[in-house]
């Protein structure tokens, strides 16, 4: 039979039996819920109001986080209808493309989390995943404008269907209830779903990475995420356009180009760095204390090692050279002096809070008989 594609009303009735407090939170239990709890199913919960009080979180089914205290008794609780349809939209996407992923390569969908921003889906695959040719499809199955069903049936009737995957706790339940997308997939599920694919929009894949095994992990968008997420990349491309004065045609060739540049000069800065380094390694002093760049600085600790001396690079950091002091000498300097960082010796970085305590605390140290 067919049912109503969310289960939950999107207003009701209820009433506050109890209300506490927990770590800074409040807490309201519920004599009855229409708000879908968060983690049900993969997927994110509702929010809304009971009363004048909002619900922040859906931990369980008839417990909700709520903003402020309320008293005891009876209130209208309302969903937030924008929200339930955005997330019903998300996960017809995701049905939607574990379904092409398994028909175009036998990758199976082993996990799904839907978060605030992105969803992710875990697949199992032996070969490699041409997600641009997934994509195609879903939104094509999208486009069509596919009518989304509902069927409950019994885990014994559920078996006659060719579903993806039939869990076990769907089984125990004792009702199955599948989602059907027109021709196209047949699945077990107990979260929102919209009416027809044309809903959805679009489905965007933002990117992937193996996480473990044969697991690939995928991020996807759809509905307004996806526009959102279109939006926000065309903005930085028109402002990295602007920054490299190129059409967005263009823009891939001039980072390119760019970049080559840069590391060309990037050569020929560490050259010179090299350069400058030796010949300060050379006329240093004992006891100086000179400021020098950071990669100046590596060159001078390397090639002198037998005089104390102090190069600041940075207003907290610095590079010591105590070649007079054991490791174990300098380290308890510096440990009761409240400077962090160390080295191999007699070379040491450190990090500190004011220069010229650090400065004058090294020249007394290294005086030190």
């Amino acid at each position: 039979m067919k049912g109503t594609h969310f289960t939950k009303p999107t207003k009701a009735e209820i009433e506050v039996l109890k209300v506490w407090e927990e770590k800074g939170k409040y807490y309201a239990e519920l004599s009855s819920s229409p708000f879908y709890p968060d983690g049900f199913g993969g997927q994110i919960g509702d929010r809304g109001f009971i009363g004048e009080v909002q619900v922040l979180y859906v931990p369980s089914e008839n417990v909700v986080e709520i903003d402020k205290p309320i008293e005891k008794g009876t209130f209208l609780a309302k969903t937030d209808i924008k929200r339930r349809e955005e997330i019903a939209r998300q996960h017809t996407a995701q049905h939607i493309l574990s379904a092409a992923m398994e028909k175009l390569f036998d990758a199976q969908t082993v996990g799904f989390h839907m978060g605030e921003d992105s969803t992710t889906v875990d697949i199992d695959s032996d070969v490699t995943v041409d997600f641009e040719k997934v994509m195609e499809v879903s939104n094509d199955v999208i486009l069509s404008d596919l009518e989304v069903e509902e069927i409950i049936t019994s885990p014994e009737e559920a078996k006659n269907y060719d579903l993806r995957k039939l869990s076990d706790k769907a089984i125990k339940s004792g009702e199955v209830r599948i989602i059907k997308i027109g021709e196209f997939d047949l699945n077990a599920c107990g979260g929102f779903h919209v009416s027809k694919t044309g809903e959805i929009g679009s489905v965007r894949i933002t990117h992937s990475e193996r996480v473990k095994g044969n697991l690939t992990r995928i991020w996807f968008v759809a509905g307004k995420r996806a526009l959102n997420d279109c939006l926000e990349k065309e903005k930085v491309l028109n402002e990295s356009s602007r920054l490299f004065d190129a059409s967005w045609r263009d823009l891939k060739k001039r980072i390119e180009k760019t970049l080559s540049e840069l590391k060309e000069k990037n050569s020929k800065l560490k050259k010179t760095a090299q350069s400058l380094g030796e010949y300060m390694a050379k006329e240093i002093r004992s006891n100086d204390v000179l400021e020098v760049d950071e990669i100046v600085a590596s060159y001078v600790s390397r090639s002198r090692q037998d005089i104390p001396y102090l190069l600041i690079f940075s207003p907290n950091n610095a590079t010591v050279c105590i070649p007079q002091k054991s490791k174990e000498e300098v380290m308890k300097w510096a440990h009761n002096e409240g400077f962090k960082g160390g080295g191999k010796g007699p070379v040491y970085r450190f990090a500190f809070d004011n220069f010229s305590k650090f400065k004058n605390s090294f020249l007394d140290f290294v005086k030190e008989k």
